[in-house]
């Protein structure tokens, strides 16, 4: 059978009908997509550690002298035991919980093994490495972050198969840029990211940037286009601001606006007053008082008779906005909608939309995917715009007729990657916070001292403060063993702050089960939540105090101090403790120090960008400013750059297209052009 890039995962040999379900529940639907899903790293066979590097992951080839294997059946445990040597030092390698590898190494006894080695009681140690035998073929071996269930060895099979049948000469850049950068075809590209013959770090990266660049240039394609039609938008709603609105203003606000939210608001009143729909980005760091500014926004709307919609990243996050809402709003008619929104909620959602009865509807991604049709909308929020690509905010547009848009985010974002990302924008900055709050005071834990540490904040907690324990993983990870989780940690802390309650909030929670810990801490029922970073944006308890990040070492500096953002919301004394690794790196260091010495997120926002990568979350997730599958805007910044100045000259000169990006372009234009404005 031959394969293309768009074959569907099913027609990939080895693919039954359970790894269809693991693949495309990941977002693996075709070979593309699975092709695309890089090695993390490379083991290359032809340079294996001649003496034992400890503290350093490294391959080794070793004797197996002896194997044994114990087992805890109360616990569920097993420990595999190889005794073995390598050169003339004895050692030791063990394995949890996979017993299989008795009957592997009794048949073989000359193997390799990747990971590293610690010196425990005497004898060098190795916990859980990979293991390979001395048949394989290749030199050169790629290793997989796992796809759900589906562990390295399995992908590195299926990917084998994919280029046993792949041929397709489908291409997407045009000829002048495949020259210019020195690209070659995607199949040889992509051939030799997974299959190369001689390990080059250098060749590989060359390599994987032309799919970065790819990305890249279609993004600023879309961008261009879509840009170039929210410039022209004239006003159909007109705004009035009079008595009764600033009443209404002065009954849901009960405080006193920050001079930052005054500027900000008057930018949108007189944006609604102006002959175009308003296109702004509301930018502020964490904590200043944005959500307030937008919610009068909404309000400027409904007291005019017009309908709003106000879209969130997350669940968690949209209800709470809604939740905030109810409170602020007292008399409006407002509803939400998101993924767990059943279906006959959704009926009488659409229902209330069409009829004018709902006057602000909240909601995430639903609220695009969904064929929900108002009856008169005229303005749009969009909280953190940096987590939505620029198709989905085109979207909001389906929903009405020339509407005002107002975006917002909370990541200070450089000026440089400002006029960049958002050009079409108009800006406003909220700088300071409300008065009354005290600066959160930042340091660093030592590990030695992590007991004590621990000890000391339960005396405080005990007193009445509240805290959030953020882990980087849920379950403890072969492949990140230095890392902290929460599964592996729960026990500990249930003993150290025994007898206080501690609720669990992690992405695999219902969001039933989130907003039920939430409330608990909100109203004090629960005084400590051990979570993952799902609380990273948006999550606003006014009087939790105490944020404690661990393996703090391995986030990226814009989002150590986005976690930092969810405390110092009071009046209270507000502290964030960082925890690094036991193995923390130089740059790893210089991060910590950087946030324990500012707290303003422009400065750190600036230091980030000029940092390449973010630690363990941009190598193991997604991150910088926009979603995008491959390329990462902070790491691969220049590349973006790159790709925005091709992007511009395709649009000047269209002789430069080729056939997949004159389709490319002219699809977007037929989909632009069913937006009716007037």
């Amino acid at each position: 059978m031959i394969l293309k890039l768009n074959s569907p995962v099913e027609k990939v040999k080895g693919v039954g009908k359970s790894y269809v379900r693991k693949l495309t529940d990941q977002g693996f639907v075709n070979v593309l997509d699975l092709l695309l899903h890089f090695p993390v790293h490379y083991i290359d066979f032809t340079c294996c550690n001649k003496t034992i590097n400890r503290g350093k992951e490294g391959l080794y080839r070793i004797d197996v002298k002896s194997v044994r294997i114990s087992r805890n059946y109360k616990k569920r445990i097993s420990v595999v035991r190889v005794y073995g040597q390598f050169f003339q030092e004895n050692i030791q390698v063990i394995f949890f919980n996979q017993p299989y590898l008795l009957d592997f190494f009794r048949k073989h006894k000359k193997i390799w093994i990747y990971g590293k080695f610690d010196k425990r009681e005497n004898i060098f140690q190795m916990i859980n490495p990979k293991i390979f035998t001395d048949s394989s073929d290749r030199t050169v071996l790629p290793v997989y972050r796992f796809i759900g269930s589906l562990k390295s060895g399995h992908l590195r099979r299926l990917i084998e198969n994919i280029f046993t049948a792949l041929q397709d000469d489908f291409e997407i850049l045009p000829r002048y840029l495949i020259e210019k950068y020195g690209f070659i075809s995607i199949q040889d590209t992509l051939r030799q990211i997974h299959c190369p013959e001689k390990y080059s770090e250098k060749r590989i990266d060359h390599m994987k940037k032309r799919f970065v660049f790819t990305e890249f240039l279609l993004f600023h394609l879309e961008l261009q286009k879509i840009r170039s039609v929210f410039r022209k938008v004239k006003r159909i709603h007109r705004y009035g601001f009079n008595d009764k609105i600033r009443t209404s203003i002065r009954y849901c606000l009960g405080f006193e606006l920050t001079s930052g939210q005054k500027t900000a608001f008057n930018d949108i009143i007189n944006d609604l007053k102006s002959k175009f729909a308003m296109q702004r980005l509301l930018q502020g760091d964490v904590g200043v008082g944005k959500t307030v500014v937008a919610f009068l926004a909404l309000l400027v709307a409904k007291e005019n008779g017009y309908q709003s919609a106000f879209l969130a990243p997350t669940e968690i996050l949209a209800h709470q906005h809604f939740f905030n809402a109810k409170r602020f709003y007292r008399n409006a008619k407002i509803d939400i909608v998101t993924g767990s929104t059943s279906f006959k909620k959704k009926a009488e959602i659409k229902e209330g939309l069409k009829n004018g009865k709902i006057e602000i509807l909240f909601g995430t991604h639903a609220l695009l995917n969904e064929k929900f049709k108002f009856k008169d909308l005229s303005m749009i929020i969009i909280d953190e715009q940096h987590r939505f690509g620029v198709s989905q905010r085109a979207a909001l547009y389906y929903k009405g007729k020339s509407v005002d848009l107002l975006v917002t985010t909370a990541t200070p974002i450089p000026r440089t990657m400002l006029l960049t990302l958002f050009n079409d924008l108009q800006v406003s900055k909220i700088k300071s916070g409300p008065k009354g709050r005290k600066p959160i005071i930042t340091s660093i834990v030592e590990p030695n001292k992590r007991n004590s540490f621990y000890r000391c904040q339960k005396a405080k907690i005990e007193k009445g403060d509240k805290a959030y324990i953020v882990l980087p993983l849920i379950e403890k990870s072969d492949f990140f063993s230095a890392l902290r989780s929460i599964e592996e940690e729960s026990d500990y802390y249930s003993n150290i702050f025994r007898p206080l309650p501690i609720g669990l909030i992690t992405g695999r929670n219902s969001i039933l089960e989130k907003e039920r810990v939430l409330k608990a801490f909100y109203s004090g029922e629960l005084r400590i939540i051990v979570c993952t970073t799902v609380i990273e944006v948006g999550i606003d308890v006014k009087d939790a105090n105490i944020i404690v990040i661990e393996n703090a070492d391995r986030y990226g500096l814009a989002q150590l101090h986005q976690l930092r953002g969810r405390v110092g919301r009071g009046e209270r004394q507000s502290y964030c403790y960082l925890h690094p690794s036991s193995n923390v790196t130089t740059s790893g260091r210089q991060r910590l120090e950087m946030i324990v010495s500012s707290t303003d997120g422009f400065e750190i926002a600036e230091t980030d960008l000029k940092m390449r990568g973010g630690g363990f979350v941009s190598g193991f997730q997604q991150s910088g400013f926009l979603d995008f599958k491959v390329g990462d805007i902070k790491s691969d910044y220049r590349i973006f750059l790159d790709a925005r100045r091709d992007a511009l000259e395709i649009i000047r000169d269209r002789s430069l297209e080729n056939d997949f990006v004159r389709d490319f372009l002219f699809d977007l234009e037929k989909k632009i052009e069913t937006i009716s404005f007037s």
